[in-house]
């Protein structure tokens, strides 16, 4: 695959292809070997966005927590 950003979207559609690929069991051995490290890279890339996500949602909620606690008037 070539190496421009792909969307987690994507990246996660390509997962499900290669797992059905694996699953069917007709690759050779070699193709099997790269397909499942793709595969294996693919997961780790969504991991990542995924941790990145939570964070993000985590700190604005806090942030939004912490606005709503401030006394009328006040910044937080």
């Amino acid at each position: 695959m070539a190496k421009t950003q792909q969307t987690f979207e994507k990246r996660l559609e390509r997962i499900r292809e290669i797992t059905a690929l694996l699953e069917g069991g007709d690759l050779p051995l070699e193709q099997g070997v790269k397909l499942f490290q793709e595969g294996v890279r693919l997961s780790r890339e969504c991991g990542t966005e995924l941790e990145q996500a939570r964070v993000i949602v985590e700190t604005a909620g806090q942030q939004s927590e912490s606005q709503s606690m401030a006394a009328p008037g006040e910044e937080a």
